[in-house]
């Protein structure tokens, strides 16, 4: 097995996006600092290796995102009342995308249930490695794994 590379993380989330939420977002740096309030998503999974995936975004690239997969403007009231369930979805085809390339199909894997949070600041968790990605209206988009350390 390989090594989780950034790589690898923006290539499932610029595809997914793209696939599931018709959002087509470009390679960007990790912001120094977010203005509060962000939105966290998280999804543990289980394969070879357990692990957690996490995305941290502002509510409006929720909402964006949210908009895009209701084919709605993203001014109307349903995306913004959306994007919290939308994240999470987005998170959840995330996780099964990332678990099949990484681990591959010949291993049993499992995830768990995405959960969102609105918070002041990301969460400074353990982290593997991260990607983030721009979405098409600026609003960057940042992808988080902290895979378990493999077995001696």
């Amino acid at each position: 097995m390989r090594d989780p590379t950034p790589a690898l993380l923006e290539e499932v989330l610029g595809q997914v996006l793209q696939e599931a939420a018709f959002v087509f977002a470009e390679p960007s740096d990790e912001p120094d600092c977010w203005t509060p309030p962000v939105l966290i998503a998280q999804i543990a999974f289980e394969s070879v290796r357990g692990g957690m995936l996490r995305l941290t975004l502002p509510p409006r690239g929720a909402v964006e995102i949210a908009a895009n997969m209701l084919g709605v403007d993203p001014g109307d009231p349903e995306a913004e009342t959306q994007g919290r369930a939308a994240l999470a979805e987005i998170l959840n085809v995330i996780g099964g995308a990332f678990v099949t390339r990484f681990f591959g199909t010949k291993v049993p894997s499992q995830l768990g249930l995405p959960s969102t949070a609105l918070l002041d600041a990301p969460l400074r968790a353990p982290r593997t490695c991260a990607a983030t990605l721009q979405l098409e209206s600026g609003e960057p988009v940042v992808l988080e794994l902290d895979l378990e350390p493999a077995a001696a």
